[in-house]
């Protein structure tokens, strides 16, 4: 450009000092904002939870449990619990744990699991816990077994009956075919299935069941049952629902 030619040699030494400048902090702005993304990126730090963290914690995992099996005589005890910390009230508390219940004279057999929940260091208190049955057959006394047909024909009834319940559902055939049976003690079985739920014309989904079932007392303690929404029509031309 003309103008930029007519400059004189000072001007130009002014500005090509000026741009090294401005380099050299864009450079140091771009490096700040790496290590900030970096610092970002790190995995939040982790600790055993101490005495103060597991009763709160406890607190939350008998009421929870009590009003999931309605047993007042319900026993609990938890093994080691980590504390993953990600902010200064943001810390989410994690481990394992066992229940039986005592007062029934069914048996003393433990049925473990393992839990999640949120904690407040402020208020010293623990948030409604995630709560998942069982532990991999790592628990005690905990083991896979063959598959009992009649519990699962029992199982297929019932889930299908809740369906029907649904408003507007109909016929509904569920079939599970990827099923586990994890028994622990003598007396606890937790099945975990997945497999199809068909409604007929409203189309089918996939389906995923996870129940727990009293081989002493011969009864379903907890059934929980989950559809993928992704209802598919049986013509396979697209898709309905959300």
């Amino acid at each position: 450009m003309p103008a930029v030619r007519r400059a004189k040699l000072l001007l130009l030494a002014i500005l090509s000092v000026a741009a090294s400048c401005a380099f050299a902090q864009a450079g140091e702005d771009a490096a700040a904002r790496a290590a900030d993304t970096s610092s970002m990126a790190l995995p939040p730090m982790s600790s055993p939870a101490d005495e103060q963290v597991l009763a709160a914690v406890a607190a939350v995992l008998v009421a929870t449990l009590a009003g999931e099996f309605g047993e007042d005589m319900l026993e609990l005890r938890l093994g080691d619990a980590e504390v993953a910390v990600t902010g200064p009230r943001d810390q989410v508390v994690h481990g394992v744990g066992a229940l039986r219940f005592s007062g029934d004279g069914l048996g003393d057999d433990w049925l473990a699991f393992r839990y999640q929940s949120r904690y407040d260091p402020v208020f010293a208190s623990a948030g409604y816990p995630e709560i998942s049955l069982g532990a991999d057959g790592e628990g005690e006394d905990e083991r896979y077994i063959p598959n009992d047909a009649r519990l699962l024909a029992e199982l297929e009834a019932r889930v299908s009956a809740d369906l029907e319940a649904l408003p507007g559902a109909g016929r509904v055939f569920l079939q599970l075919d990827d099923i586990s049976s994890l028994q622990s003690g003598t007396r606890f079985m937790r099945i975990e299935a997945s497999g199809l739920a068909d409604f007929g014309p409203g189309g089918r989904t996939a389906a995923h069941v996870d129940a727990l079932y009293d081989l002493h007392g011969g009864a379903w303690l907890a059934i929980a049952h989950e559809l993928v929404p992704n209802i598919q029509a049986h013509d396979h031309r697209g898709t309905a629902g959300p």
